[in-house]
């Protein structure tokens, strides 16, 4: 399967440490959204579309078995997110 799109949602005023979601899209056929990219002392991560469990633990919906795969998704959505935001219109000067 390849990646043939990727989506990225700003949060325009993040409140907290998530940033923005993804969405990706493979083979144009296959989509997934709600993956969620926060910041950490060490820099921007992915994690992947989870929910809540009634015990308020979180529990991943979506996971990939090999780690190439895992790695794939998460750098090819760290670059669009890099890429999203060195857009002008996304730029900290151009925003009210």
């Amino acid at each position: 399967m390849q990646i043939t799109d990727v989506r990225i949602q700003l949060i325009k005023s993040p409140r907290s440490k998530l940033l923005a979601f993804a969405g990706l899209t493979f083979d144009d056929a296959l989509v997934i959204k709600d993956f969620q990219i926060f910041s950490s002392p060490r820099g921007c991560f992915v994690g992947m579309p989870s929910r809540k469990m009634p015990d308020n633990t979180w529990r991943e919906t979506v996971f990939a078995i090999n780690t190439e795969l895992a790695d794939e998704m998460k750098q090819t959505i760290l670059r669009a997110y890099e890429d999203e935001l060195s857009k002008p219109e996304n730029r900290p000067e151009h925003n009210p």
